[in-house]
């Protein structure tokens, strides 16, 4: 059997990969893992007659190709590679591919595994495994799930390991991962070597790496909701993080910014959600309104001309870039 793993959830494509090798009995010497991230790294003739020859230490094989440069959008795949190749030798890399195809050894296994990538349909050797999917070929796609799929996946695996997590530490938990499934897989697993089936806050802060550009997020989120005190926590926590400085959290607030007024802006000149998720290129504007704190466009306009004016002054030294982060924070909090 041939088999393509694809897809940029992680986590599951590579607990399918040990399941398929688990499964096919082989051991030893008899799992071979290639290297296939580039044309000097990797030959499919070598590795097809890898597949092909029968193994004098069992009777299964399994041959993981990693990372398959043929398959990858932006590689140049093979198709021009091989049509040279197929005038000198007979035969190019998506022939071959082809050849055996049509009648793959019975006591192989053969696994392209494209972690964290979509195969790029366009490549010849993509093809060429399309089309004998369903016979000697098997395609399983491992895409990251919607947000309201990772919503029900969330709950679904906290409850299946009787977990309980305050309100504000399942928040927390789904910044950090980021709407990752492969995320929270990982801090599944952290979590159960933490211990313990109850987490607040707190802990799942310490469970759950620390992510810059999140913590960014949940900056801009916390500003714009007017809330004073997680905002100044995150700005504390982002200003004592060593890999983030002020000129990686401006952008990125502008950017959450600049998103918002652009929803907000549509909206008050009365677009549908239809016409504004083709205008702004954002799926969800609806989820973009509830974020934007009763504000108005105008509101956002004048926050990014005041964020365009401390960028300035950085960039001429007149201004200190995290003092003057802080002042602009303390400016537009609310005040009791």
């Amino acid at each position: 059997m041939i088999i393509l793993l694809e897809g940029k959830e992680s986590y599951q494509l590579n607990t399918k990969k040990q399941q398929l090798v688990k499964e096919s009995k082989a051991e030893g010497e008899n799992i071979v893992v290639l290297d296939g991230s580039s044309r000097t790294s990797f030959s499919m003739e070598a590795t097809l007659n890898l597949c092909a020859t029968i193994s004098l230490f069992g009777d299964r094989r399994v041959v993981l190709v990693s990372n398959p440069y043929f398959l990858k959008s932006g590689s140049g795949g093979s198709a021009s590679a091989s049509k040279k190749t197929s005038r000198k030798k007979g035969g190019g890399s998506a022939e071959l591919l082809e050849t055996y195809c049509s009648a793959p050894n019975p006591d192989t296994d053969l696994i392209f595994v494209c972690d964290g990538f979509l195969c790029d349909k366009r490549t010849k050797e993509y093809k060429i495994l399309s089309s004998y999917a369903g016979k000697t070929v098997r395609i399983i796609t491992f895409s990251n799930p919607s947000p309201w799929e990772l919503e029900k996946l969330i709950d679904r695996e906290l409850n299946l390991r009787n977990y309980v997590l305050t309100p504000d530490a399942k928040a927390e938990l789904k910044l950090r991962i980021s709407d990752s499934a492969t995320e929270f897989y990982r801090t599944l697993d952290k979590m159960e070597l933490y211990g313990g089936t109850r987490f607040d806050r707190k802990a799942i802060a310490g469970i759950v790496s620390f992510n810059a550009e999140v913590n960014v997020w949940k900056l801009s989120d916390a500003f714009v909701k007017g809330n004073a005190a997680k905002t100044m926590e995150s700005f504390f926590e982002l200003r004592e993080h060593a890999s983030m400085d002020v000129y990686g959290i401006i952008p990125t607030l502008s950017y959450r910014l600049k998103r918002l007024y652009c929803v907000k802006s549509c909206e008050e000149a009365g677009l549908p959600f239809s016409e504004i998720r083709a205008k702004t290129g954002q799926g969800y504007p609806e989820k973009d309104l509830e974020s934007c704190g009763g504000h108005s466009a105008r509101w956002f306009l004048r926050r990014l001309s005041e964020l365009a004016d401390l960028d300035q002054g950085m960039k001429t030294g007149r201004i200190d870039g995290m003092t003057g982060l802080e002042l602009f924070l303390l400016r537009n909090l609310p005040h009791e």
